[in-house]
């Protein structure tokens, strides 16, 4: 298959295939994923396969699968290649190992919504949610690694997000029967919340090895999904009180009344599983503030480079995760609500100091950057105290030099992978960042 050497087929599916594969150039096993020839003359399977592939490019996140690469086989078949997952996916854990203990529940669903929340932040809505759709890593010990796979039904919240297109339509029911949501049976648009229930679902089923709905035919398990009020996962499992109502308040019919978003559903299920965080380690976010230097006499062609260094700035942010929330003539901020385990947290940071890096590389005009966490605002609602991350002085590095400057808390346990050094007159606080090691 032009640069890939297929080694088995691990997965036939009605309109692709999944092949374990190697590039002709070396590196390790990749998933490619192939439409399969008889798709190729519908036009809505050829459609969403290209919008899984670049939905997936730009969810980059440690609980995500990751895209190799995308493109057209020679025979004309597009294909999307894919980091290789050594494990089973939840459903396969189950039915092998039953049901998980509520605190290994809580454990996945922390990396499944951590996941979401970087989803949702940048206007995709999975919509097919399951335990099918969960991969548990091998080769990882004790610990329950996961990551959300298979994007092929996500849909877009913004018109400008991954998969906002005319493809599927209000009316039309997409996802899977024994997780969808009662909007989503009716055919109305889907929001974040819809992703919420099918979590709901999957929560019932870790704890239970069961769905809450099952039935015969899938108009059953509809029916079940609309009008039949969800059952309470203690009565099939040893589970905590509170856990029964996390998951109910999931489960709710209206969409209104289930949790508005990732954050709070799992500050509820720590709670109830005994798994409370230290209320300060809560509510925080990384930011971005890039600001373009000019210097010289400016003129029209200058400030027509400025511009398009900024929309490029602008574009690469939001593909590394974070959201535009201030824009001035030559600059921006932006910021990303951090994941509460440490391994995706760090990622995160990880992601954002190497994105704002890529800015700098070939730049037309010069540009100064600060990356920096602290407390969100507190008119994000995520803490009591509120925060610092909008008041600019406070944290941006005064400094007439270009390029990127880290402060310590957007830097911290990532010092090896990056060559960094103290800013001049920044004392501990900000760190010169020229590079990867």
């Amino acid at each position: 298959m032009g640069r890939w050497v297929v080694e088995r087929v691990h997965y036939r599916g009605p309109v692709s295939t999944l092949y374990r594969a190697r590039d002709v150039g070396g590196g390790g096993a990749s998933a490619l994923k192939v439409l399969q020839s008889s798709a190729l003359s519908t036009d809505t399977a050829l459609r969403r396969f290209r919008r899984e592939a670049a939905t997936l490019q730009r969810l980059s996140h440690p609980h995500i699968v990751g895209v190799h690469d995308y493109g057209e086989l020679p025979d004309g078949r597009p294909f999307i290649a894919m980091e290789w997952l050594e494990g089973r996916d939840l459903a396969a854990e189950l039915a092998a190992r039953g049901p998980l203990s509520s605190r290994e529940a809580l454990e996945v669903l922390e990396q499944v919504g951590a996941a979401l929340r970087v989803a949702h932040a940048a206007g995709v809505v999975h919509r097919d949610l399951k335990a099918q759709n969960v991969m548990k890593l091998s080769g990882s010990g004790e610990a329950l690694l996961v990551k959300l796979v298979d994007f092929g039904v996500a849909k877009g919240l913004t018109p400008d997000s991954p998969g906002a297109s005319s493809l599927t339509h209000t009316g039309v029911a997409l996802g899977t029967p024994l997780s969808m949501a009662p909007e989503q049976i009716r055919g109305e648009a889907p929001d974040a919340r819809t992703d919420l229930y099918a979590l709901g679902v999957l929560l019932f089923q870790l704890v239970t090895g069961q769905p809450p709905f099952q039935g015969a035919t899938r108009h059953e398990v509809e029916e079940q999904h609309l009008h039949a009020p969800p059952p309470r996962p203690g009565e099939r499992a040893p589970v905590p009180a509170a856990l029964d109502d996390v998951v109910l308040r999931c489960l709710a019919k209206n969409r209104e009344d289930r949790y508005p978003d990732v954050v709070v559903l799992l500050e509820d299920l720590r709670r109830a599983v005994g798994g409370v965080k230290p209320r300060e380690a809560q509510g925080h976010a990384v930011a971005l503030y890039a600001e373009a230097r000019l210097s010289g006499a400016v003129d029209a062609s200058l400030l027509e480079r400025m511009d398009g260094l900024l929309e490029r700035t602008g574009a690469v942010v939001r593909e590394a995760g974070l959201e535009v929330r201030l824009e001035g003539s030559g600059c921006l901020m932006a910021l990303a609500l951090l994941p509460d385990d440490a391994v995706s947290e760090r990622a995160v940071r990880e992601r954002v100091l190497a994105a704002a890096l890529s800015l700098l590389e070939g730049a037309p005009v010069e540009l100064a950057i600060t990356v920096h966490v602290d407390r969100l605002p507190a008119s994000e609602g995520r803490t009591s105290a509120g925060g610092s991350l909008l008041h600019l002085p406070g944290w941006v590095a005064d400094s007439p030099d270009t390029g990127l400057v880290a402060t310590a808390a957007a830097l911290r346990d990532l010092e090896a992978g990056f060559h960094a050094a103290p800013l001049p007159g920044g004392g501990a606080i900000w760190s010169r960042v020229t590079g990867r090691r």
